[in-house]
């Protein structure tokens, strides 16, 4: 019978490296790893937002994309809406569609949080990323029901739930930049907070400063906002809301302000822009409370870039948008 015989030294080799593998897999099924390393990876700033709210449940929730982590300071809303401490909180996710704000509800969901005497309220802030497919960031591998990812035809997503160092590969190679790897090995060692704070500091708020966002990811969230909505995003969208009735919890959305414009859903004039204001007929039809117009005059030295704000702008807008919230829940 035939026995390969292997080179001197290779057998060792292999197991050793195939050993070193699982347990990187391994790792990254590990909510606890994963929050780990959130100074490094958007992935761990999230985990580390989903991990509070779990431990310090609030009543009102924040939800969105970098707009709302930057934009809304959920301390200023709280004490404006006379709420307790840890009464609102802000869980911003640069980068997130509605996929990944799916997967987040769905998951506070499971663990008996939406509703009852957990969140009781949710605030959306929506603009034409929220409706797109992009997940650069890879949140729909450690967020998203694998069940739905299959539903929704995300095969490629699925299977890296499951093999995430090969699904999550591409974020992983950020560490071959200095600074990246330096962080890394600085978590590695003793615990990290992200560049901005943890959110316990500022209850999930990151004031919007230079260089505080993905560049990458910033520009294609620009970039893409003249595309038409992906079906699949916008199927999960309506899902969220439907999870949010049944669980009785009260839902406002709001369009985050933008500098130079306004979103798609509110022109009139460009072809590109009649998918979304259809969308915003069919919300209006449903009777969930939009807030569309703008909540504060503000200028362009309270705008980081063209679509985010800073602490000063956020600040203004905070206020604003908790003084109308009172009689958006009453209709």
């Amino acid at each position: 019978m035939f026995i390969p015989r292997f080179p001197p030294g290779l057998s060792a080799a292999f197991w050793l490296a195939a050993t070193v593998l699982l347990l990187v897999e391994a790792s990254l099924h590990s909510d606890a790893i994963v929050h780990r390393y959130r100074s490094v990876f958007a992935v761990g700033r999230a985990m580390d937002k989903i991990l509070l709210i779990e431990r310090q449940t609030p009543t009102l929730l924040l939800l969105g994309n970098s707009r709302v982590d930057n934009g809304i300071d959920p301390r200023t809303v709280g004490r404006v809406l006379q709420l307790p401490e840890s009464g609102a909180f802000n869980m911003g996710v640069p980068g997130a569609n509605a996929v990944t704000i799916h997967g987040i509800l769905a998951r506070l969901n499971r663990a008996g949080l939406l509703g009852g005497t957990g969140i009781g309220k949710v605030v959306i802030g929506l603009d034409e990323s929220t409706l797109q497919a992009d997940d650069s960031l890879g949140y729909g591998l450690f967020f998203v029901d694998r069940p739905r990812l299959w539903e929704a035809g995300l095969y490629r997503t699925w299977l890296g739930s499951w093999l995430r160092l090969w699904g999550y590969s591409d974020n992983l190679r950020q560490l071959r930049e200095p600074e990246k790897l330096l962080r890394f090995l600085q978590a590695t060692v003793q615990p990290v907070e992200p560049v901005g704070g943890g959110a316990a500091e500022f209850h999930g708020y990151r004031a919007g400063f230079e260089g505080g966002q993905n560049r990458e990811q910033l520009q294609r969230q620009e970039a893409g906002t003249r595309a038409p909505p992906d079906p699949v995003a916008l199927a999960t969208f309506w899902r969220c809301l439907d999870l949010l009735r049944e669980r009785k919890v009260q839902v406002v959305l709001v369009f985050m302000p933008m500098l130079n414009r306004q979103p798609l859903y509110l022109q009139e004039g460009p072809a590109e822009a009649k998918p979304y204001r259809i969308i915003l007929e069919q919300l209006r039809a449903r009777g969930v409370p939009i807030l569309s117009q703008p909540l504060a005059d503000l200028a362009a030295g309270e705008f980081i870039n063209p679509g985010h704000l800073n602490d000063r702008g956020a600040q203004r807008f905070s206020r604003a948008l908790a003084e109308n919230l009172p009689a958006s829940w009453r209709k």
